[in-house]
């Protein structure tokens, strides 16, 4: 129902310019409340502040037009409970699971009216909580627990969940995480479908997570956890020689220009990732043909 468009976000997974280490931002304490909402085990998280971003020179021109919501098959829980995703919305979280078992945190500028909504979906529950944000989610056993006020099968509780947290390093605007790692499995095989080390690196990553700034440039970080050093400096090899064909057989695309650029880090069992890039530069990349054809190998629903 809520399909993640890649359009920019292909960026985050293999390139990236190099540049000092900021301090990760802190994650506000209203949204650490929301987070508390999500079952244990989600395969991916996603976050929009759509308040934040509407202050940004990036919104009208470039992230409305890719933005997950604008897809046809997405705009049915909004058309469906009377929401304009312009008008309405500050703040979006999306959390799936392996099941097609689905979790919506959305909040409002404004207090929802009446105690009652219309929601035409099948299987789906929803609560009001304090005025202005909807839960709402096709699982029975969170939805109920949420009622009772009992979060101990809540997201927070995840062992992983303060790992995964912190490490996303800017927490204002947009970001996800992913646990679906095969996802990217398909960009690092590269056509390799038997490569048994890629199978086990796969197998490595702990999560993948990807956040943006959106200021002067855009400022993208990414970060892939592996389980121990000896994976993530696996990967960090991987990704520079991805970078280094691609630079060498396509070295006019633009998207390519701006992976040649890339420094990828390895800390703390993990490969750390940066860019900051123009807005001029991000509407070429959208042009870009290699760009497009890890868009196709990515998408998912």
């Amino acid at each position: 129902m809520f399909k993640l468009n890649l359009s920019i976000i292909i960026v985050l997974s293999i390139s990236f310019l190099s540049c000092l280490k900021e301090v990760s931002e802190p994650i506000e304490p209203a949204v650490l409340k929301k987070l508390k909402l999500i079952p244990a085990e989600p395969v991916n998280v996603i976050y929009l502040n759509v308040k934040n971003i509407k202050k940004s020179k990036y919104w009208k021109e470039i992230i409305n037009d890719d933005i997950v919501v604008n897809q046809p098959k997405n705009k049915t829980i909004f058309d469906t409970l009377g929401i304009d995703f312009n008008k309405d919305i500050d703040e979006i979280i999306f959390a799936s699971q392996w099941d097609d078992v689905n979790t919506y945190i959305i909040t409002l500028n404004k207090p929802i009216k009446g105690k009652h909504i219309n929601l035409n979906l099948e299987n789906f529950n929803y609560l009001i909580i304090d005025e202005n944000i909807l839960f709402i989610t096709n699982d029975e056993r969170n939805f109920e627990k949420v009622r009772l006020d009992d979060y101990n099968y809540s997201f927070v509780k995840n062992p992983l969940f303060r790992r995964m947290i912190n490490s996303i390093h800017y927490k204002e605007h947009f970001w996800f995480i992913t646990r679906n790692t095969s996802l990217f499995l398909k960009v690092l095989r590269n056509g390799n479908s038997n490569d048994e080390k890629l199978e086990k690196l796969s197998r490595s990553l702990n999560f993948i997570n990807f956040s943006v700034k959106l200021d002067k440039d855009m400022s993208i970080n990414s970060r892939w956890e592996c389980v121990d050093e000896t994976y993530a400096n696996l990967l960090r090899g991987i990704l520079n020689g991805i970078i280094s064909m691609a630079a060498l057989t396509e070295p006019n695309d633009p998207f390519v220009k701006e992976i040649s650029k890339a420094n990828v880090l390895v800390e703390n069992k993990g490969v750390d990732i940066f860019l900051k890039i123009s807005k001029d530069k991000i509407d070429l990349i959208k042009q870009s043909v290699i760009a497009n054809k890890l868009k196709r190998l990515t998408d998912y629903e």
